[in-house]
């Protein structure tokens, strides 16, 4: 950025991350080069709404709400689409891709998560789809048939949404998962197993406790069957992976950057290299991975003035979710994964139940609400970090 001139930033990815970061860079800087490169099209859409998709009739073309084109001029971004990003030459500030080395002073990975493939046998364990983008989506619509049974694999916040909007649409969901109750990692036992019993009412069937060890085709007819670690064999006409994300690491790796459980970043975004950011499922902060809207958000508006030059230092308001199961609404704040603590009880009427977890200080650090208490999420955001 020396003499003044403008700064030429480049961004790797094009999920909410990568547009967020990008936004906020052209609000603050009318004059900074922009450039785009992802191995995607370029379209923006809401990653969150593919597993709620089915249920509002949307088609991979109609969950585009904005389109590449419309986003480059919006943004005035040289988009570099379909580009593969191959390494980072650190020394010479330059990303080298598939279309050739893009130079720049600043570089923002974007890189986005890579859905977990558990090792299962079969010749058909390689046909299970994991939806984690706009393509993964037009895949699954165009081999889904009507009124098809789904085998999905994991019951977490992907595989049980999916189930509640399989479900509501006319399809048959088979959920198969290792943990004994859906969202067993993000609520207490009582309430995942109100989304067990809300779901099964109207036909989800479930097989928890359970892995999948094989997957084969099945024979005469399409279609598949998956065998699981009792014996049972389930059949289904299509397969779907929700077995969890991992940060997509692999380009910060190879560039020597440090890593843990993703792209290591500072308070301001910055990775060991202070050219180098990273934003959105790829990063690990300070306070651990953060795979959601909001906090995609926020980095982003930490990241961009920090970029072009004023560090600015992230902050991350209550990190709460809304789980998209219309069978049994859910809004929650995890705790971390480190805390140790209980959940506690506190409502469970008619309208709803209400739990706190409480660390071994007495400290309140996260919270499930359900069906009408959900409305009260606010105030309970207000509660986290105070004594129960």
């Amino acid at each position: 950025m020396a003499g003044g001139s403008p700064p030429s930033i480049v961004v790797v990815g094009s999920g909410l991350a990568g547009f967020g970061v990008l936004r906020e860079l052209r609000r603050l800087s009318p004059d900074a080069k922009l450039t785009l490169v992802t191995m995607e099209d370029g379209h923006f859409y809401s990653k969150p709404a593919l597993s709620t998709a089915l249920a509002k009739e949307k088609t991979a073309d109609t969950l585009i709400t904005s389109n590449a084109g419309k986003m480059a001029l919006q943004l005035k971004l040289d988009a570099r689409t379909g580009r593969q990003a191959e390494a980072i030459d650190r020394a010479g500030k330059a990303l080298l891709t598939t279309g050739g080395p893009v130079p720049y002073d600043v570089l923002i990975l974007a890189t986005g998560a890579i859905p977990v493939r558990p090792p299962i046998e079969g010749e058909a364990a390689h046909r299970a789809i994991a939806v984690n983008q706009l393509d993964h989506y037009a895949r699954f619509r165009t081999e889904l048939p009507d009124g098809a049974r789904v085998l999905i694999m994991g019951s977490g916040l992907v595989g049980t949404e999916f189930a509640n909007d399989l479900i509501s649409t006319g399809y048959k969901p088979v959920v198969v998962d290792m943990l004994p109750l859906p969202l067993a990692q993000l609520v207490p036992p009582p309430v995942g197993e109100k989304v067990r019993d809300a779901l099964s009412a109207q036909g989800v069937e479930w097989h928890l406790g359970r892995k999948i060890t094989a997957i084969g085709y099945r024979g005469g007819v399409p279609g598949y069957v998956a065998t699981l670690d009792d014996g049972t064999m389930v059949e289904a006409d299509l397969v779907l992976s929700a077995v969890g994300l991992r940060p997509n690491v692999k380009l910060a790796a190879e560039a020597g950057l440090d890593i843990g459980l993703g792209i290591k970043v500072n308070e301001y975004g910055q990775t060991s290299d202070p050219h180098i950011f990273a934003i959105g499922d790829c990063a690990e902060y300070q306070h651990g991975l953060s795979a959601y809207v909001t906090p995609i958000m926020a980095a982003a508006r930490g990241i961009a003035p920090s970029a072009l030059g004023t560090p600015t230092e992230i902050r991350f308001p209550p990190l709460s979710v809304q789980v998209k199961t219309t069978l049994l609404p859910i809004n929650l704040l995890p705790p971390p994964r480190s805390a140790k603590g209980e959940w506690r009880c506190l409502e469970d009427d008619a309208k709803g139940s209400k739990h706190l977890f409480v660390d071994t200080g007495g400290i309140v650090r996260g919270y499930v609400l359900t069906q009408d208490k959900c409305e009260e999420r606010m105030e309970m955001d207000a509660k986290v970090g105070g004594t129960a």
